[in-house]
């Protein structure tokens, strides 16, 4: 009798890996910054504490940190590093990108810090990018010459809208420049935001062609797809060899449904641009395990080469990754 087969071979690319103390980073950096973030994801990070989300809206309102620490104190938001890589490993997710966070920790140092130990512990399974404040460019690249050369960290992540950081300033293009010597690729935050305190479309296609044209020896990956502007994304990944799109923070389910605006993906990610598709989870957005995600990717309506490709072989390319022996 045949044996099973095995779980479907799936590399991340956005993945999100926080201990209590960066949580408590994480998100009081959305109550400092992004306050709409805060109270879009409310619920959802009620419902994981099992906390009433009304009392934890009340209290955010009236105290940030409070609402915090409440939400923190039940032991949801804790980590088992071991049982979380373990779990991945059963789901079939052979490498892992942790997108980290400049936020600086209760205890010293900064979120960076944490992740690459998290990295050191599981560096099979995990690499780290190094996740850098643009709005002070100097600072940005003394920290990701930090991340590379002190923390082992592979890649860097910005998202500009956090700290209303332009992308194409000067100092924006001088960290890139640095990105390109140091042989680091860039994801970014791209498509549309949820601050009201910037415009909806503060980094988009329209800044990444922009910087691609600039810098056309650094590898961008457009974080969270572009969406809604997908049939620019889809020209922008036909222009440029060294940009591509992953689809982090939208449900695979929910992609495929007529009507959802990805359309353009399934159409030309399956022709023109198939090499430049990446799968990323970002688990908790969901409530869902990166290996449930990747199972509804998994449905999409395209071929098995794609499937493959989307799922696993484009990232390993990009990423230079191969199987341990």
């Amino acid at each position: 009798m045949a044996a099973e087969a095995g779980p479907r071979p799936v590399i991340d690319m956005a993945g999100m890996l926080l201990d209590r103390e960066c949580w408590e980073a994480y998100l009081l950096g959305f109550a400092e910054t992004a306050e709409d973030y805060f109270r879009v994801f409310g619920p959802r990070l009620s419902r994981m504490a099992g906390l009433d989300p009304r009392e934890f809206a009340a209290l955010a309102r009236r105290d940030p940190q409070d609402a915090v620490t409440w939400l923190l104190s039940g032991g949801a938001f804790d980590l088992d590093l071991d049982a979380y890589a373990a779990r991945l490993a059963g789901e079939g997710v052979r490498h892992q990108v942790l997108l980290s966070n400049y936020r600086p920790l209760r205890g010293g140092g900064v979120v960076n810090d944490r992740v690459a130990e998290f990295v050191a512990k599981h560096p099979t399974l995990f690499e780290g990018w190094g996740c850098v404040d643009l709005s002070d460019p100097d600072g940005a690249i003394a920290e990701i010459r930090r991340c590379a050369g002190q923390l082992g960290m592979r890649g860097a992540a910005v998202s500009h809208f956090l700290t209303a950081a332009d992308p194409l300033s000067e100092g924006a293009h001088a960290f890139y420049d640095v990105l390109e010597e140091l042989g680091l690729p860039l994801w970014v935050h791209t498509g549309h935001n949820l601050s009201s305190r910037l415009r909806m479309d503060w980094c988009t296609w329209r800044e990444l062609d922009a910087i691609a044209v600039r810098h056309p020896g650094l590898v961008l990956v457009a974080g969270h797809g572009g969406w809604p502007w997908i049939p620019e994304m889809m020209a922008l990944c036909q222009r440029h060899p060294n940009v591509y799109l992953e689809f982090s923070t939208y449900r695979p389910h929910q992609m495929k449904q007529p009507g959802s605006g990805w359309e353009p993906l399934f159409a030309h990610g399956t022709s023109t641009v198939r090499h430049k598709i990446l799968f990323g989870g970002l688990e908790w957005i969901h409530g869902r395990t990166t290996g449930q995600l990747a199972a509804e990717a998994a449905e999409f309506d395209i071929d098995e080469r794609c499937r493959e490709a989307w799922l696993y072989g484009n990232a390993a390319r990009l990423l230079g990754w191969e199987e341990p022996s």
